[in-house]
């Protein structure tokens, strides 16, 4: 294959990659604990590709592939709700809930307290507090939560929230709907100093401006690499014409 297209087309996968993240990034900028995903490029060139054809061989690596996607972690902007089982995190780290198939952990705390008066997501996942076990509250009481994740009722300590943080962010995989799971060997521990905010949820960490103007150079970029591959492709079928000219 001639190295040009095999460049050009390697950059318009590459470009598609992206745009199939930019558009995940855009849809989830109003979902509360969302975290941005950003793509990583490395310069790739497979041996297999030139396996009995070195000649016309670009140096070294230098087909520009997405190695691999990174979640950006920073804190969103926090909106008041008014609600008091809408929950923020001012600090890192993660709520943890109860699933059946096992914990996950989320930045989205848009709670609220079942008829039963089990603190759940709207998802109807249990809520966890640091024993481990689901936290239950009086349906019809109010309900207090401090900076340091102590849920009180009448006056009374009657839960305190799991709040966990692991050593490396990079063990943490996305579950969907703002839920992530660590890995099985990643060490967790609770939060040092967790601050929450009653009455507020994090929003996504996605700029929509931002986003959007990536998208635009991303889509010009593609059809840039387009033009190259259609220009490469006119430049073999003329070599061949003038091949055939001179040979007749």
């Amino acid at each position: 294959m001639d190295s040009l297209i095999a460049t050009a087309a390697s950059g318009m996968r590459s470009r598609t990659e992206t745009l199939d993240l930019l558009a995940n990034n855009i849809a989830n900028s109003g979902t509360a604990g969302y975290k941005a995903d950003e793509e990583s490029y490395n310069l790739y060139f497979g041996n297999n590709a030139w396996e009995g054809y070195d000649e016309g061989r670009p140096p070294g690596a230098e087909m520009p592939v997405v190695q691999r996607n990174w979640t950006d972690y920073s804190q969103g902007s926090l909106v008041p709700t008014g609600s008091s089982t809408d929950l923020a995190l001012e600090s890192s780290g993660f709520f943890v809930v109860n699933t059946p198939s096992g914990p996950l952990y989320t930045r989205n705390g848009h709670f609220s307290v079942a008829k039963s008066g089990q603190l759940e997501t709207q998802e109807g996942y249990a809520v966890s507090g640091s024993n481990g076990k689901p936290i239950v509250l009086d349906p019809n009481g109010d309900v207090t939560i401090t900076p340091a994740g102590e849920v009180q009722q009448n006056g009374a300590v009657v839960a305190q929230l799991a709040i966990v943080d692991g050593a490396k962010l990079d063990a943490i995989e996305k579950r969907g709907a703002g839920y992530f799971r660590f890995s099985p060997d990643t060490k967790l521990q609770s939060a040092s100093n967790p601050q929450v905010a009653q009455g507020k949820l994090e929003m996504s960490n996605v700029t929509p401006a931002y986003s959007a103007v990536k998208l635009v150079n991303v889509m010009r970029s593609f059809e840039m690499l387009q033009r190259a591959v259609t220009m490469a492709s006119d430049m073999d079928r003329q070599v061949i014409e003038q091949v055939a000219k001179v040979t007749s």
